[in-house]
Parts: C-alpha cells; sequence; structure tokens
C-alpha cells in the first residue's frame, strides 16, 4: 500500500538543468536523500530525466509494505517495476559472499538487497529517463538507499554499484562492444580482482 505525500511535479526552468558534463545518474550524497526523510517511515521517490539530463518530473510517496527483491537487477517498488540501469544478472551462479561463504547469486542478491531496502532504508530514491513503458515490462533506472540514523552515519548505498562490486551482477554491452555503463568499470575490475565470482 502506498500513500502518495506529492503528486507528479512537473519541474520546469534551467534552476533544473544538469551542469554540461555532469552526469545526471551520479551517485547522490546523504544530504540531497535527507531532504526526503520522514521520521518513523519509509519514502519512495522517482525522479525522470529528460534527453538533456534535465530533471523533468519527480514523485515522492510514502512507501507501506516491503521492496520485492527479484534478484540482482530487478526490484518492485510501491508497485513499479524496475531493472537496474545497464546491467546483467548473475554473470556466475555461484558467488563467495559474506567474505568467505559460497551462495547461489541469486539468494546472495536477495539477501543482500532486502536488508538494504526492507530493513535499513528510510529513503529509496530511483532516477530513470521520462519515457512511457509497455505493460508488463520494467522500467530501467539507477537507485540510491538512504541508510542509518538512530545513531549511525547516514550514508548513501548506491544499489547498482553494490550488485557489480560483490560480482553478483555485470556490466552489459552493446551490440558493438560498448560498456552501458563505464561508470561501474572499475568497480567490476575490482571485484573481479578480489576473486568474488567462481565460487565453486
Amino acid at each position: 500500500k502506498v500513500l502518495t505525500i506529492a503528486a507528479w511535479l512537473l519541474v520546469g526552468g534551467a534552476g533544473f538543468a544538469v551542469a554540461e558534463g555532469e552526469d545526471p545518474y551520479r551517485e547522490l550524497s546523504p544530504d540531497y536523500l535527507q531532504q526526503f526523510r520522514v521520521e518513523g517511515a519509509k519514502t519512495f521517490v522517482l525522479e525522470r530525466f529528460d534527453a538533456e539530463g534535465r530533471l523533468a518530473a519527480r514523485s515522492v510517496e510514502k512507501l507501506e509494505g516491503e521492496v520485492e527483491i527479484g534478484g540482482p537487477v530487478e526490484r518492485t517498488i510501491a508497485g513499479k517495476r524496475f531493472t537496474l540501469r545497464g546491467l546483467d544478472a548473475c554473470p556466475t551462479e555461484k558467488v563467495v559472499y559474506n567474505r568467505v561463504q559460497s551462495w547461489s547469486c541469486a539468494d546472495a542478491a536477495r539477501d543482500y538487497a532486502e536488508a538494504v531496502y526492507n530493513r535499513r532504508a528510510s529513503v529509496i530514491l530511483c532516477k530513470t529517463l521520462v519515457l512511457t513503458t509497455a505493460a508488463g515490462e520494467t522500467t530501467p533506472a539507477s537507485c540510491f538507499v538512504l541508510v542509518g540514523g538512530n545513531g549511525e552515519p547516514f550514508k548513501t548505498v548506491n544499489d547498482d554499484d553494490s550488485m557489480v562490486f560483490l560480482g553478483l551482477a555485470s556490466i552489459g554491452r552493446t551490440q558493438d562492444g560498448r560498456s552501458r555503463r563505464p561508470d561501474l568499470e572499475a568497480s567490476q575490475s575490482l571485484s573481479r580482482s578480489m576473486g568474488f565470482q567462481n565460487a565453486d
């Protein structure tokens, strides 16, 4: 069940334009996410950007009920289905999880993401393009989660980066071999160097 705090806000004007060379999908600071935090509640924010990287619309909702974790790259939040942008699930069947344990990739992804989204989160913010998704299809997005409080410092969990770093997802490629997520290549290289994948 979702209780709407604010309906869709159409955001106009140059004040919301992203600076030249700045990535609209960049990782968000805890301070940015805290502006949506409501004590005792969990908030879901969806930001939509146009082709020029300008913020075109934002919705803010109070979220009741759990986020559904369909695997490393699948999230259902407030009844909306998302896939983590530009990522492919489970490059290997087994991974090293909790430092030394061998887990199935899908089980490790659910364990990690459920802890972040359903037990630690106070704000969930996903970014996507302004587009119309056909019935039954998922929306590509990048998602960020505010965790902390109650004596712990606030910090941002970058879901996309976490799945890649933990070896639970890999970066997709275009037909001509280009990276769909050049911003996450360093995390993928580090993950491979640490041997999180191929835990057999």
